[in-house]
């Protein structure tokens, strides 16, 4: 039977079995979520790349009379550097409408493309492409432009037009690490591993020491060792590959479950990815090699790529494949939604709302009180005590139920776009339900009977 405890149990299997270094803090975020059904929210696995900065402009020659070009160019900067950056733009754009400089259009580029970063940081993807794209009418020989207007166009969503962009970057810039790296990133998420896995191999001849590069390609060639020979079937969006006919029927329940989920599911989070979402239904022992953790305890994970199953644990058209497939998606669409910003405690506690099942009115185990707060229950992630992980795991359900029953959906909805925005889950609380922390934490002590 496997042990239904959300990324509570991954995080803390290495100390079960083995001695192990402590666990990165919550900043870092967790990389692997397991379960008895779901993922520890990866960081972002692809941030933006970094940006340029204007540089100043070459002046006229020294006179008793500094030109007007020069002095809206030094205007400029200093609005750059005081953070007034879209008044630094306008005085660039300005410059650059009588200038033939390759300084002023360098400078303009950059300083659109610090729009464009500010906008993707604050989830404004429409804005932050448009940034990107006039930035590159400016000034279109910097890759790492083009390399930020890509990652835009994956955050909205759209992986054709990502890879279209990095395809032109390449055409001015054959071996650019990042548009490189970004070529290699889109193949894998439309399923295309082995196109991938040979962009990454010419990602690392050029640049041996690129250490996301190799990462990645360790990880498509391990998966391609265990996947080369699945069978797979395809629905409008998703890709589900499993082994053999001894899959077929957990494949075509878990295609059907899928699509469901994506309607409901998405509707009421409001996400809806435009891309094929890729599955992997394994063999036990396959299942526990692929994401490193006991496959007798887990039944599934999202890792911030794919959706995988443990064949052993997917009874083909069963009650609780289904709630395991809403589990694991949901996973998926919250990650999308914030970015990957979302505590472990939403995570999982509202990928059990969204199985559905109701969250207990009181907890079986006894909670110290110290853990019946928000953040006591990311704390209890980090615990070696296999009995709080899963009291922890029944918290968050509890938590993220009150909010849905308070705020409805819509609420919830609000709440998930202003994580992604980056606001502090307090502050982004309060916003989306009008309550904050506090009469959340009111219910985890009720449902620990310490109210």
């Amino acid at each position: 039977m496997s042990l239904v405890a959300g990324p509570l149990l991954a995080q803390r299997y290495a100390e079960w079995s083995a001695p192990a270094p402590a666990a990165p803090p919550p900043s870092q975020g967790q990389p692997l979520s397991a379960s008895g059904e779901g993922p520890a929210p990866p960081p972002l696995p692809r941030p933006e790349p970094e940006v340029p900065a204007p540089a100043p402009v070459a002046s006229t020659p020294a006179g008793p009379v500094e030109s007007a070009d020069s002095a809206l160019a030094r205007e400029a900067l200093a609005l750059f550097r005081s953070g007034r950056v879209a008044e630094a733009c306008d005085r660039y754009r300005d410059l650059a409408s009588r200038s033939a400089n390759d300084d002023v259009r360098r400078s303009l580029a950059a300083c659109l493309a610090r729009l464009g970063r500010d906008a993707y940081q604050a989830n404004q993807v429409a804005r932050a492409i448009g940034h990107y794209q006039r930035a590159l009418e400016a000034y279109p020989d910097a890759p790492e432009i083009w390399a930020a207007l890509a990652v835009a166009h994956v955050k909205a969503g759209d992986l054709g037009r990502a890879e279209g962009v990095v395809r032109e970057g390449l055409g001015r810039f054959a071996d650019a690490p990042d548009l490189l790296y970004l070529q290699a990133d889109v193949q894998e998420r439309q399923g295309r591993t082995r196109e991938a896995a040979e962009t990454l191999r010419r990602l690392l001849a050029a640049h041996p020491g690129h250490a996301r590069g190799r990462s990645l390609l360790a990880t498509l060639e391990r998966e391609q060792r265990v996947e080369g020979a699945y069978w797979s079937q395809e629905s409008r969006h998703f890709l589900v590959r499993y082994e053999g006919a001894t899959g077929i029927d957990v494949g075509r329940s878990v295609v059907d479950s899928l699509e469901e989920a994506y309607q409901s599911i998405g509707s009421d989070l409001g996400v809806f990815p435009r891309d094929r979402m890729q599955v992997g239904i394994y063999a036990t022992r396959v299942f526990g090699d692929v994401i490193g953790a006991p496959p007798h305890l887990i039944a599934g994970a999202y890792d911030g790529r794919k959706i995988r199953l443990n064949l052993a644990a997917s009874a083909a058209y069963s009650n609780s494949l289904s709630r395991l497939v809403r589990h694991e998606y949901t996973h998926a669409l919250v990650h999308l939604a914030t970015n990957g910003r979302a505590p472990i405690w939403l995570h999982e506690g509202l990928a059990q709302v969204m199985e559905p099942r109701r969250a207990p009115r009181f907890l079986d185990a006894s909670v110290p009180r110290e853990y019946l707060t928000l953040a006591g229950i990311e704390r209890l992630s980090r615990t070696a005590s296999p009995g709080a992980l899963v009291a922890g795991y029944s918290l968050t359900h509890v938590a993220v139920e009150h909010l849905v029953e308070r705020g409805g959906m819509t609420g919830l909805r609000d709440f998930l776009v202003r994580l992604g925005r980056g606001e502090p889950v307090p502050q982004a609380m309060r916003q989306a339900f009008g309550f904050g922390p506090d009469e959340v934490e009111t219910r985890l002590l009720a449902a620990a009977g310490r109210s």
